[in-house]
């Protein structure tokens, strides 16, 4: 399938789809106490905008379920949603969050960076709103008593997993290069906090904005510290490059393709690129990725439960053709939590009651991405991870799942 030109048509589609079911319940169900409104904040057409569009595609097929399983008990509850495209962008997140909070919504599901979960925090927490991300990772949001909850571990857990596999590799400095928002900056230190630790030698390296798009000055200063790295003794052969970033990979490998040094270095990644459609469709810079091996950590699926979660993987793959990872999985099963804590307090008029359910029953639930327990700051539990990276497959480029980091334990395949 060629990804970029059913974009327009499948996000369309998509967009319209939730936007039909929010503008107004249907018939006889206007005074309905079990019809609620849920925003969805995510990237449609911004960087990371994989993540987003399955994670509009794995909702939509939650409550369809949800809808089904409610007619069948004539009863139950629906929900009506009022999709936001981000565009990854902080400051429309916090418009976007104004906006629903005036159309009287109370249950947010994303945003999925944590630069836009920082920006909209103290208004959630100021106006009585549950924000549910799939995909911040950010550890300084990890904050007890908080309207935040995240489905996903936080980013001291992803660093264990990459630093126990660069170690693995027999890397023993890094030079990191990383975007300048908060999930980057939170990877970044972690990574090199749990690096330092094993007792590797970690560089300055290069921290980019946001809106950076030539990426020359950034990778010739990383490469500039590797060859001092070299001149000073160090075996190349244990100097890795740790890359936190997003859909701009895709430049900083054109930038890097043409460098020697940078293209005889082994290269790591972080989850805002695992599965990235940008970069498998770029053909330049999944040729770099394939070359210098590039493995990204995504919090992972259980092989165990693969019979549960692989028929909604499929499901939303045929939606959007992308391959959805356990951030979008792990939207589904929010909706199933929130129906779940809805059904406990019976409506939203006592937002405590309704929060306390919500962190209950997330406690107790079993879903396609395994337990949903959160910790004391409102943080998946779960600390699984696999690693996906780019190799050619059938004369173009694809993801593949090359290990994975289970309670602590490092595989490779």
């Amino acid at each position: 399938m060629n990804f970029r030109s059913v974009l327009p048509v499948i996000l369309c589609g998509l967009v319209l789809a939730f936007v039909g079911r929010a503008g107004g319940d249907p018939p006889g169900q206007q005074h309905s106490h079990r019809v609620f409104k849920v925003g969805v904040l995510a990237s449609l057409t911004g960087s990371w905008s994989s993540l987003g569009q399955t994670t509009v595609a794995a909702l939509e097929i939650a409550e369809e379920q949800i809808k089904a399983e409610a007619i069948r008990q004539h009863g139950g509850y629906r929900f009506h949603f009022f999709v936001r495209d981000t565009q990854l962008d902080p400051s429309q997140a916090l418009d976007a969050i104004q906006d629903l909070d005036r159309r009287g919504v109370k249950i947010i599901i994303g945003p999925q960076s944590s630069a836009e979960v920082a920006m909209i925090k103290p208004y959630a927490d100021a106006h009585d709103i549950l924000v549910i991300s799939q995909g911040s990772t950010a550890s300084s949001l990890a904050i007890a008593g908080d309207n935040i909850f995240r489905f996903c571990p936080n980013d001291t857990r992803e660093a264990e997993a990459i630093v126990a596999l660069m170690w693995h590799d027999g890397i023993r400095a890094i030079v990191p290069l990383w975007r300048n928002d908060a999930g980057n900056n939170g990877l970044h230190d972690s990574v090199q906090s749990a690096f330092q630790l094993q007792g590797g030698t970690v560089e300055a390296g290069y921290q980019y904005e946001p809106t950076t798009s030539d990426f020359s000055v950034a990778t010739g200063s990383v490469a500039g510290q590797i060859d001092n790295l070299v001149g000073g003794g160090t075996d190349p052969a244990t100097i890795g490059v740790y890359l936190a970033a997003f859909d701009e990979v895709v430049d900083v490998f054109h930038s890097a393709q043409g460098n020697t040094t940078l293209s005889n270095t082994a290269w790591y990644g972080s989850d805002g690129v695992a599965l990235s459609a940008a970069l498998t469709g770029d053909s330049t810079a999944a040729a770099f990725a394939d070359s210098v091996g590039y493995p990204n950590p995504i919090f992972g699926l259980d092989d165990a439960l693969q019979n549960e979660w692989q028929p909604i993987a499929d499901e939303i793959e045929a939606r959007t053709g992308i391959t959805p990872d356990a951030f979008a999985l792990s939207g589904y099963d929010a909706l199933f939590v929130v129906q779940r804590a809805l059904e406990d307090v019976g409506d939203l008029r006592d937002f405590p009651a309704f929060k306390a359910a919500f962190v209950d029953e997330a406690s107790a639930y079993e879903g396609v991405t395994g337990s949903t327990a959160l910790d004391a700051a409102g943080d998946r539990l779960k600390r699984d991870f696999d690693f996906w990276a780019v190799e050619p497959q059938g004369g173009d480029h694809s993801w593949v799942r090359i290990g994975t980091y289970i309670d602590g334990v490092l595989t490779i395949f």
